[in-house]
């Protein structure tokens, strides 16, 4: 796994890929919408636990997070944008 951080940090992120990967995948065989959410909430909490470890000892990294999905989503509606254009003509 990843070796950016001292391995305190390395071993507890590590560990939060994991349980996040293994949310997802459980998310893939749920039977239902609530079991879905569960699976979601989990992989969610972890990804914003990671998150924070790294937020307390790079501060900004958080808000480099949120530019980069802001840069994300812009380019998807643009890619969006871009389908619907063609296909009107």
């Amino acid at each position: 796994m990843t070796k950016l951080f001292d391995p305190e940090l390395n071993d507890a992120m590590d560990q939060l890929f994991d349980e996040t990967i293994e949310a997802i995948l459980l998310a893939k065989k749920s039977p239902d919408l609530d079991d879905l959410s569960a699976t979601f909430a989990v992989a969610l909490l972890k990804l914003g636990l990671a998150t924070g470890f790294v937020e307390q000892r790079h501060p900004g990294f958080a808000k480099e997070i949120e530019v980069k999905r802001q840069r994300v989503i812009a380019a998807l509606q643009q890619e969006q944008q871009q389908q619907q254009q063609g296909q009107k003509h």
